[in-house]
């Protein structure tokens, strides 16, 4: 951590050139005399993806920022705060702590915050941010988690870990007993230290796998922002063994769209099927991802166009965690059925189709984008059809 950064003048320099192309700073002659150009460069790139990401950071003054690759693996500000709603109590420990983002949110809802970084200069940076910020109820330690629980003789009402996605070669890994900590092999000692764990994995893991590593699972959360699922919670319960509940969530300008059910649920689900009829609606990505294809449907009361689309419809509109669409025409999948339509422009979606988007594109002569969108799917009996429609 360089503290030179925090001059006043570093500071203006970096606020008055957070539009300038960083390459021209980079080549250009070095402005302070114990601050490099590629120092400047990296704050004005955090601080640049800090004012949607981390509005909070943004706005304060004097704050000190990773590189763009830390900065890019910490948690935004909205899911942050989101984890920090499903916990309260005394002490927790953040235990990878890393910038700090997710250690300042549960220091609005615990009276005491450690946050431990094994990267020095991390740890330093984030203390730095906390006295800006305010949060005076935050402790930084620099070391590795596991070896600070091992070692401290006090217990805490949780613990927080956001394990290492990626291996020693900087690659990214996508199963969590390739994470580094090993929570399936840590649970147990884990528990020794708190009763309640939260941990975040990456929004690739398949929820079945995860169950098989993990115990006690009390709660998986799946967390999407504008339909891109950011990242699985896991909140474990010592001793709990009942079966864990689903909670799907995407966060989506200022609605947060929810959707809750057990894996029980989708498994005794009982799905309808229709044509296309008035509306046409497509779960969010949190949803999706949570495998909830059968009682999604049969909870809102639509019928499911095929077994393998994942697309429903209903005559009367509903309110839905997804998007909804109008269906104005539905076409065979051909250019010449399609070109009775006119449209010369549309958004496409495929569910549970043969052709690409680019190869749709290509055969219809469809130039992207408008008002016009386009779900290219199957039948219930397995034809291939286009569905136009507008959104609602």
């Amino acid at each position: 951590m360089n503290k030179e950064i925090l001059q006043p003048e570093v500071q203006k320099f970096i606020d008055d050139n957070l539009k300038t192309d960083v390459h021209r700073i980079l080549l250009s002659k070095p402005k302070f005399n114990n601050v490099s150009q590629k120092e400047l460069v990296e704050q004005i790139e955090s601080k640049l993806k800090a004012k949607t990401k981390l509005p909070t950071w943004f706005e304060a003054t004097t704050i000190y920022y990773p590189n763009k690759l830390n900065l890019s693996q910490t948690s935004s500000e909205i899911t942050a705060n989101y984890k920090a709603s499903l916990m309260s109590g005394k002490a927790i420990v953040d235990v990878t702590g890393g910038f700090g983002v997710d250690s300042f949110a549960f220091a609005q809802k615990f009276e005491h915050v450690t946050h431990v970084e094994r990267n020095n200069d991390l740890s330093l940076i984030a203390q730095h941010n906390f006295e800006q910020l305010g949060a005076d109820n935050i402790s930084c330690i620099a070391d590795d988690g596991l070896d600070f629980l091992k070692n401290t003789p006090n217990s805490f009402d949780w613990l927080y870990i956001d394990p290492s996605r990626r291996d020693r070669n900087n690659k990214k890994v996508y199963y969590l007993s390739d994470c580094e900590p090993n929570i399936a092999t840590e649970t147990s000692f884990l528990f020794t230290k708190a009763n309640n764990l939260l941990i975040k994995t990456g929004p690739l893991l398949d929820l079945k796998i995860g169950l098989t590593e993990l115990s006690n699972v009390k709660e998986i959360h799946i967390v999407a922002v504008n339909n891109d699922v950011k990242e699985i919670l896991w909140l474990m319960t010592k001793n709990f063994e009942q079966e864990p509940s689903i909670k799907t969530i995407n966060f989506k300008n200022c609605l947060k769209q929810e959707f809750n059910f057990k894996l029980s649920d989708e498994v005794n689900a009982a799905p309808t099927f229709s044509i296309p009829q008035t509306y046409l609606y497509e779960p969010n990505a949190a949803i999706l991802k949570s495998g909830s294809f059968q009682f999604v449907g049969e909870y809102f009361k639509l019928k499911k166009l095929h077994a393998n689309s994942h697309l429903y419809t209903s005559k009367e509109l509903i309110t839905f965690p997804g998007r909804v669409f109008k269906i104005e025409n539905i076409y065979e999948y051909s250019k010449k059925s399609f070109k009775k339509s006119g449209i010369e422009k549309a958004n496409i979606t495929t569910r549970n189709f043969p052709d690409s988007v680019a190869e749709i594109r290509k055969k219809l002569g469809l130039k992207e984008g408008g008002k016009n969108y386009l779900f290219c799917t199957r039948n219930l009996d397995g034809n291939l059809i286009l569905i136009s429609c507008v959104k609602y």
